[in-house]
């Protein structure tokens, strides 16, 4: 499919914003008569912005395919010649047509009305006036663009930023908290698009807002702009969503993506996802998979025959099983039904395989999983429940046969090898561990002689089994004294077992142990006891918490913030914040989310906003979606006299920052909290053919997508700036004399100012170091600004300063420079689009 037609085929979407994105699009790939005709429902409806962006879009297909739009719209032709028509539209009310058609020769008038009667320009007409700008404006009209950017941020203010981008870089700090803080998936993409050239760091943290939007347009959105960020960061932050998401066109966007920049830890990542999510999204992973496989083979990075899905999946199987089986194990531990069921029936497809029965068996050890270790072992099939007379009888064969699914494709993952034959001595007979965890009460009474005696001086594993089942079906009071005399034991499973009956059936025998056993070496006995003593000794059990998440273990890290949720919140705040910001593993970081949504507060807000990047893109993630969740339940809750938290830094707080545009668009008549995602899931359980031509479209369209509001212009010509004008000049009607403003006693952090010093020290030709009464201040230019000087020199710069590092130096961004002793003048560069940042 041509990338035209797939563009057309997006008008039929639902949602209107891949709607507006694929006839913005269209202005630029549209080559023939059937993208107008498709364009000819939206010239003339009720929607604004759909109609501007429609007319502009069908103006340029219709001149670059050389027909006539109104004769092809069943309009009647224009009659006139052209020398008439331009003669008419120069003396016609200005309209959309007038500026979007406008030629070279017209420009001049037309910039006389915009700058001199803009009164007389009509609202329609005014998202023209913004492309018209882009092409022909300079920076004199800055303060025009920096109005209307002010005024308006629904879509119909995409032209303005493309204008405001290319002639008026200058005013973006002060127009973006409001774009940004727009309702409008594209006007916040492309608004995040700007704002990488000012603060990287902060335009990632907005991109990960909107890849965490409750929202699929949003999504959509920001997968749109994701190649303006490092790939390796934009492939985590996908990965992360791929298990949650449920939209077919967002799935579809991740899949492009993902397939444009493949490579082996792609595939095998979503490997890692198959088998751990929804029996409803399997199907679509697992084309993803394939596609991404495809993708390796058709570009070369692996030859045709390691790239295909049973090659990917034995490469799996050699390096990321293990590391998979101990992500199942923290998965479980914080899982909804559905994935439950899903990686249970996984593991219960692949038992047999040695290191599935190893995850088993911690499942079994973990206090957070023990219900799924019982709900694996529950049915089992046994040979024999019924032992001779007087002894027990040893199991001969516990094997539990799995049938292999070869034929569907939703579990590429499943494991196929037969287990490694025990070469390790075992001092107890399996089949008897195994009686004992698949006993149910029927069985037990004449079970129960040989399970006593086993309970009371068994070997310790069969020992400990005993011991559990005998709480699982009979827990009465005669396993008390079992129980305590089992508690001095030296086997670990043995004390464990032993801890389970006493907490349940006598705890007053426990409550003296609990300083003792906050020390014990074995950290699933120790989180236990943590859960036990945080009742009676709170500060001492939160203690051995926190050394508890200093381990390397995802297991234990995640049993202790499992244990800080039943801890008073107030006492374990600031631990659970500074877990958070170390944390990386997206699951443990989701159990914290969980804890923190229940005491939803303005200073829990404030806190989460100062953890401003996390390493792992998935937990970056995990905090943005809880940013915005925390952030509707915070505005919805009623005022109380909370006191306000404290800034924990001197640092000036950036205008554009998530938290002052989260308020911004808080204050918005449009605002609402929380998108509630339709309870039919339309992504579910869809499925898709893999089309590979349409996959390489896509991938060509993917590259557009950033940019899909700069498609709006056309052949944008240089910059006319007149004859004498300075760059300051825009801003006369602010201050008298542009020329001499002085610096203010206290910097504005990221607002212009013009100041004028000495060069301490050139750092580079791009870097400078100048002294301005007193002050050094770093300044770093997008050219090569200053080869032609000298240190002890004096200048006049424009600079945006945006922070003050520890040593005291202010830190900026250079936008103009000249000497200021007037015998060596050096011309001011003006930057070329995107030089200016």
């Amino acid at each position: 499919m041509s990338e035209e037609k797939e563009l057309i085929s997006q008008l039929n979407s639902d949602k209107r914003s891949v709607k507006i994105q694929a006839i913005v699009k269209l202005t630029r790939a549209g080559k023939s008569e059937q993208a107008i005709r498709a364009l000819l429902p939206f010239l003339s409806c009720d929607d604004r912005e759909l109609s501007f962006f429609a007319n502009q879009a069908a103006g340029k297909i219709a001149e670059r395919i050389k027909v006539d739009l109104k004769q092809l719209s069943g309009n009647e032709p224009v009659a006139s010649t052209i020398d008439e028509a331009s003669t008419e539209q120069t003396t016609m009310a200005p309209s959309r047509e007038t500026f979007l058609n406008a030629r070279k020769d017209q420009a001049e008038e037309l910039l006389d009305l915009i700058r001199n009667s803009p009164e007389k320009i009509p609202d329609e007409a005014m998202p023209a006036v913004g492309a018209f700008l882009s092409r022909h404006g300079g920076i004199s009209d800055a303060g025009f663009i920096e109005r209307q950017l002010l005024k308006d941020n629904s879509n119909l203010a995409l032209p303005f930023i493309n204008a405001a981008e290319s002639i008026a870089p200058a005013i973006l700090p002060r127009v973006l908290p409001n774009l940004l803080a727009s309702n409008e998936p594209l006007v916040r993409s492309r608004s995040v698009s700007a704002l990488r050239k000012i603060d990287p760091d902060e335009a990632e943290r907005h991109f990960s807002d909107l890849l965490s939007s409750r929202n699929p347009e949003n999504r959509l959105a920001a997968i749109g702009i994701g190649f303006l960020f490092p790939f390796d960061r934009v492939k985590g932050y996908i990965l992360s969503m791929l298990p949650d998401e449920k939209d077919q066109e967002v799935l579809t966007a991740c899949q492009t993506v993902l397939a444009s920049n493949p490579d082996v830890d792609t595939a095998l990542s979503i490997l890692d996802c198959i088998d751990a999510v929804a029996t409803a999204q399997k199907p679509m992973l697992t084309l993803i998979f394939r596609t991404v496989c495809q993708a390796l083979a058709a570009t070369g990075l692996l030859p045709s025959e390691q790239a295909t899905p049973d090659a990917m999946i034995k490469l799996w199987k050699q390096q990321r099983l293990q590391s998979f089986l101990f992500d199942l194990e923290i998965q479980l531990s914080f899982a909804d039904d559905q994935k439950k069921a899903s990686i249970i029936c996984w593991i219960e497809k692949n038992r047999q395989h040695t290191k599935v029965q190893e995850l088993i068996e911690r499942l079994g050890k973990n206090p957070q999983t023990e219900d799924v270790f019982r709900q694996l072992n529950r049915h089992l099939s046994i040979e024999s429940v019924t032992p001779p007379s007087g002894l027990p009888d040893p199991v001969k064969s516990s094997k539990v046969t799995t049938t292999a699914d070869n034929e569907t494709a939703a579990a590429p993952s499943a494991l196929s090898e037969k287990p490694v034959e025990g070469n390790r001595q075992q001092s107890y007979d399996p089949g008897i561990i195994q009686k004992l965890r698949s006993l149910e009460i029927e069985g037990f009474g004449q079970n129960k002689a040989w399970i006593m005696k086993e309970a009371l001086s068994g070997e310790p594993t069969i020992r400990a089994e005993a011991l559990n089942a005998l709480l699982r079906i009979h827990p009465d009071g005669k396993l008390i004294d079992l129980a305590k005399e089992a508690f001095n034991c030296e086997s670990i499973e043995v004390r464990t077992s032993a801890f389970k009956i006493l907490e349940r059936l006598d705890p007053d025998y426990l409550k003296d142990k609990i300083s003792l056993l906050l020390q014990e070496t074995d950290p699933n006995l120790r989180i236990r006891a943590v859960r036990f003593g945080i009742k009676y000794k709170q500060d001492e059990s939160i203690e051995a918490l926190k050394r508890l998440l200093k381990s390397e273990e995802q297991s234990v890290r995640s049993n202790a913030i499992s244990c800080l949720a039943i801890c008073p919140f107030n006492a374990t705040f600031k631990l659970l914040m500074d877990q958070l910001d170390r944390e990386d593993h997206p699951v443990i970081a989701k159990q914290i989310a969980s804890i923190l949504l229940s005491n939803p507060s303005k200073a829990l807000l404030k806190a989460l906003d100062n953890i401003t990047k996390t390493a792992n893109p998935a937990v970056s993630m995990v905090i943005s979606q809880t940013r915005n969740d925390l952030f509707d339940l915070v505005a919805q809750l009623p005022e109380v006299s909370e006191p306000e938290p404290q800034p924990t830094a001197p640092e000036e707080e950036k205008p554009y920052s998530v938290s002052k545009v989260r308020e911004i668009a808080r204050r918005s008549k449009d605002w609402k909290p929380g998108y509630k995602a339709d309870k039919d899931d339309k992504g579910d359980g869809k499925t898709s053919q893999v089309n590979w031509q349409m996959l390489i479209s896509g991938s060509v369209l993917l590259i557009f997508l950033g940019l899909l509001p700069i498609m709006l212009l056309s052949d944008r010509g240089q910059t006319d700036i007149p004859p004498g004008k300075t760059s300051q000049e825009w801003r006369t009607g602010e201050r008298g004399n542009p020329t001499r403003v002085a610096i203010p006693d206290k910097f504005r952090m990221n607002r212009p100012c013009s100041l004028s010093g000495t060069i301490e020290k050139l750092v580079s030709d791009e870097s400078l170091v100048m002294v301005h009464e007193n002050q050094k201040i770093m300044i770093k230019f997008e050219f090569a600004a200053s080869k032609e000087y000298n240190v002890g020199d004096k200048i006049n710069v424009t600079i945006i300063p945006y922070r003050v590092n520890p040593h005291g130096i202010i830190l900026s961004r250079g936008q103009e420079i000249s000497a200021a002793d007037g015998d060596k003048q050096q011309p001011v560069d003006t930057p070329t689009e995107g030089e200016n940042k």
